[in-house]
């Protein structure tokens, strides 16, 4: 691709038949003018840039024969014709080759000079922007809105775009921000698969100025590993000069699939507890909203509630002895009335509840992922996918929400 300011002289003359005078009727005419006037424009501005380039000593370009990059001449200006999808329509242009002197081979130099891979028909540019459409909204959705526009782009192109950008998407942890993070996993509707049959698998990294961003995401089995998310990861994690924390809702596949690899410290969500336990009160049978079923869900409210900027270890300690025997006699608690589904999810939630704090990190683990999750549903819920279908789209739209993906 040429790097060099030319100007371009574009005279050009169409004759079109307007109906009336209003704005809708001038834009309709419009409309059928864009693909002309835009064939004309990008067939004036490559054969100017072409012609710039054959006039230099050495060429952006070289003979894929021999590999001369010196010696060329014209063969045509106005060659085979060959369709690009431009931001807004499909147009057809006239390709530009040229001729080795030395060995007599013959090129077409348009996608050259257009920055394009040989036979390629759509620029990377406009899929990235395809992709962003389809990933904010329905593929049907995006259709209408671009036709509205005067984008003659079918829903089937904008579906391809996102599976082709967002199969190119990897994520990994970042060495400059923070050493803590969040892993949880949500629900996405499979094709074939009853209710939301497979888990969405997401791990982010906390950043230092405020927010989050995302090192992970695959879907898998409910009780899959979740080796394929941290593995690009372990190097950065090693890299950090103190344990990496990381804060989960107490899934097990995540610690052991790190376990035995590096040092990280696990701080079980605070938000989640109490959430969590609700189901196993259900499985205790306990009548929602009873008297004590408020008590536990109250009780292990206060218990996780963390005061942020705590900085003085007495208090500190203190405030954790405190909220251990609070969470004691309210196990106990929970012996004695026989709900023994949500007592043995405390006693394994005990263990990492106040991680964090206890070495002294930020305190306050309330769960970012959950937000996250928000925005993956309010696509993902919209019809069921295939697997690679669902994490490509989810991939492109976590992108430009958190990781600063621009189209």
């Amino acid at each position: 691709m040429i790097k060099k300011d030319i100007t371009i002289d574009l005279n050009c003359q169409f004759s079109l038949q307007i109906q009336s005078s209003s704005f809708s009727s001038i834009f309709k005419a419009f409309l059928q003018l864009l693909p002309q006037l835009l064939e004309e424009f990008f067939q004036k501005t490559l054969v100017s840039f072409a012609e710039n380039e054959m006039k230099s000593t050495r060429k952006s370009f070289a003979c894929k024969c021999c590999g001369n990059d010196t010696e060329f001449k014209w063969k045509t200006r106005h060659g085979k014709a060959t369709c690009i999808l431009t931001l807004f329509c499909w147009i057809t242009l006239r390709q530009l080759q040229v001729e080795c002197k030395r060995c007599g081979s013959k090129q077409y130099i348009t996608r050259t000079l257009l920055d394009m891979e040989s036979k390629k028909r759509v620029p990377d540019e406009t899929r990235r922007k395809l992709a962003l459409i389809g990933a904010l909204t329905s593929f049907r959705v995006s259709e209408k809105i671009g036709s509205m526009f005067g984008w003659a782009i079918n829903k089937m192109t904008i579906w391809k775009s996102v599976q082709l950008i967002g199969s190119k998407m990897e994520f990994m942890l970042d060495s400059n921000e923070q050493p803590r993070g969040e892993a949880d996993g949500t629900g996405i509707g499979i094709k074939g698969i009853a209710k939301r049959g497979k888990e969405l698998k997401v791990f982010v990294q906390h950043k230092k100025g405020g927010g989050i961003r995302v090192a992970g995401a695959d879907i898998g089995n409910y009780n899959g590993s979740w080796k394929n998310i941290f593995q690009k990861s372990i190097e950065v994690i090693k890299s950090f000069n103190c344990p990496f924390l990381l804060m989960t809702d107490g899934d097990t596949s995540i610690f052991n699939s790190l376990k035995g690899k590096v040092e990280v410290l696990i701080q079980r969500c605070l938000w989640h507890i109490p959430y969590q336990a609700k189901y196993f009160l259900w499985k205790d049978s306990v009548k929602r909203k009873s008297k004590e079923w408020l008590h536990v869900v109250a009780e292990l409210m206060e218990i996780c509630a963390i005061r942020p900027l705590v900085d003085c270890q007495e208090t500190i300690d203190a405030m954790l002895e405190s909220k251990r025997n609070r969470l004691e006699k309210l196990m106990d608690y929970c012996r004695k009335q026989g709900y023994t589904h949500t007592k043995a999810y405390l006693e394994n939630a005990r263990e990492d509840m106040f991680t964090a704090i206890e070495n002294r990190l930020e305190g306050k683990t309330t769960s970012k992922v959950e937000r996250l999750f928000r925005t993956v549903n309010m696509r993902s819920k919209v019809s069921k996918w295939s697997k690679q279908g669902a994490l490509n789209v989810t991939k492109v739209r976590l992108a430009y929400y958190y990781n600063g993906f621009d189209a």
